[in-house]
């Protein structure tokens, strides 16, 4: 049997290094952003307004990094990964800029929108280029470098951010994104090999379009439902109708293409598609609702955007643990199964946890929880993007990677649109229900619109008059007191139904874990790439076999 030798056997050991380095480097970019946007949020929304707009803050980029993500991996797996992946650093650079210069909410949606593309590229190359340098036995080892990476990006990105915000102001959480990319980017280009991995073929743009716009159009109902219409409204049900029926067009255009975007036979395979069960349920519960937890730090707790930030530290601190722990055991075992299903475990008890957050809640207490969430991070995160790739035919592997990748984005994005609604909704309710109609007539309607917002205090100045205002009344600072223990109590509620939704799709993903079938890691050469006409589904496991 022929085979191709892995990237890692065809280049020099300095070379495979400096290609790693420079991989990690372009995915820590990646990740830095997110976990640096969620701890400045609070000031963003100060200084910018449009609380209401919240949830589009996060949604704007992983709406439009989650569309780009299945045709980046197709095209990657066709011509390579070097152009997308150095093309997704610079247009993420650049947009970070514009969202550093950005002079309302806005302006930034609109270009956290782009920055999501660039972001989409970039995931979408990084991970499958990883099984591109190494065969499956090897990848266990070094996949534990890639999630540590992303740990690291999320555990100096809190606090980093909140440092940057209390001192510099939140601008700058964007702009160090600028000189990052600079240094990965000459790296990528000088050691990734840029030829096309086979024969060129036509590309599914036909499809590629079509599941963008489902995907869309499914995102925008659950951003806008709730919120900017009610969940039963014309507009809403238009929006799932008109996704239903792309997404039924999309499967047509698939079954006819010879070039597929998303290869529909791949759903045949049970560990495939168990797995992208799984990190849709996880990307649902638990990324969609930890982007709040910082919000309920600064405005409930009254913590600093920097506290904030160290609060959240730990997380990333046990995620970084049992990622390197998880890739070794992996690359030794060769078995993911159940150190999947153990973290699935430890991310439902994490998740329960922190259903017990209330306004009076120590931020010690917090930071406990989220060491269980990372441990359970750190286990899962790394042998998802393993199990897919795997599970299906080489010649798949961008595919594989890319899909694993777009349902976690799914399921967070909705996630993300349903808790901000849920967050929203709750907060106005039970701020009504404590925010008395006697102290409401007491305050005056300008106060009173003011605390409608938990940000509030968060703008100083603005919120500084505002105190003097009311202390100035009869009985002032016991009515501050009242206001100001209302909006954070409310505020603790509302989290806390975020958290309960979290906590049952932990259990959902959990039970998907147990259904995952356990193949072992044996491969050791990677294989010949298949002929293009051979397109047949390969019965579960039954991938080429190799020396």
């Amino acid at each position: 049997m022929l085979h191709e030798q892995p990237l890692s056997a065809t280049l020099s050991s300095r070379d495979r290094w400096l290609l790693l380095f420079s991989l990690m480097i372009s995915l820590f970019v990646g990740a830095l952003d997110q976990t640096v946007v969620s701890t400045a949020t609070p000031r963003i929304l100060a200084d910018l307004g449009g609380f209401n707009l919240l949830s589009w803050l996060f949604t704007s980029y992983m709406l439009t990094s989650t569309v780009v993500i299945p045709l980046v991996g197709k095209l990657g797996d066709q011509f390579g990964r070097k152009l997308f992946l150095v093309g997704g650093i610079a247009l993420f650079m650049v947009s970070s800029g514009a969202c550093g210069a950005a002079p309302n909410m806005e302006s930034l949606i609109i270009f956290r929108a782009v920055q999501g593309l660039g972001g989409g590229m970039i995931f979408a190359s990084v991970f499958a280029s990883l099984g591109d340098i190494f065969t499956p036995a090897e990848r266990g080892k070094y996949v534990g470098f890639f999630t540590g990476t992303f740990s690291l990006a999320s555990l100096v990105g809190p606090t980093l951010g909140g440092f940057m915000t209390d001192h510099g102001g939140w601008r700058l959480i964007f702009l160090i994104n600028v000189p990052i990319g600079l240094i990965a980017i000459p790296a990528i280009w000088k050691t990734l090999p840029g030829k096309p991995r086979g024969a060129a073929a036509a590309i599914d743009f036909v499809g590629a379009t079509i599941l963008a716009a489902a995907s869309v159009f499914f995102l925008l109902a659950f951003v806008w439902a709730g919120d900017k219409y009610a969940w039963g409204s014309p507009q809403i049900i238009g929006l799932l109708v008109a996704s239903a029926v792309l997404t039924g067009l999309f499967i047509v255009q698939e079954l006819r293409h010879p070039e597929p975007i998303l290869p529909l036979h791949l759903f045949q395979n049970r560990t495939f598609l168990v797995s992208n069960l799984v990190v849709f349920t996880f990307g649902l519960g638990v990324f969609g609702a930890f982007q709040y937890l910082g919000l309920f730090v600064q405005t409930a707790l009254h913590a600093s955007a920097t506290a904030s930030g160290i609060v959240a530290t730990p997380q990333s601190l046990g995620v970084l643990f049992a990622s390197i722990v998880g890739g070794q055991v992996l690359s030794r075992v060769g078995r993911y199964k159940w150190q999947t299903v153990f973290g699935c475990f430890l991310i439902v008890i994490g998740e329960f946890l922190l259903t017990l957050l209330d306004a009076d809640i120590p931020k010690w207490h917090i930071s406990v929880f989220v060491v269980v969430l990372g441990l359970g991070f750190g286990l899962v995160l790394p042998t998802m993007s393993l199990i897919v790739q795997n599970a299906v035919p080489f010649k798949y592997m961008g595919v594989a990677t890319s899909s694993s990748q777009f349902f976690r984005q799914m399921g967070s994005v909705i996630g993300i649109a349903i808790f901000g609604s849920i967050l929203t909704n709750a907060y106005a309710s039970e701020l009504d229900d404590r925010f008395t109609p006697d102290d409401r007539a007491a305050v005056g309607p300008a106060v009173t619109t003011l605390f409608e917002d938990p940000t509030a205090r968060l703008r100083e100045e603005q919120f500084a008059a505002t105190e003097r205002q009311v202390l100035a009344l009869p009985d002032g600072e016991a009515l501050l007191g009242r206001i100001e223990r209302a909006s954070a109590v409310a505020m603790a509620e509302a989290t806390q139904l975020i958290f309960l939704g979290s906590f049952i799709a932990a259990i959902l993903s959990l039970l998907f874990a147990l259904f995952l079938k356990d193949i072992p890691l044996q491969r050791r050469t990677a294989p010949a790439p298949a002929p293009a006409e051979d397109r047949q589904p390969h019965p579960e496991g039954a991938v080429p076999q190799f020396d």
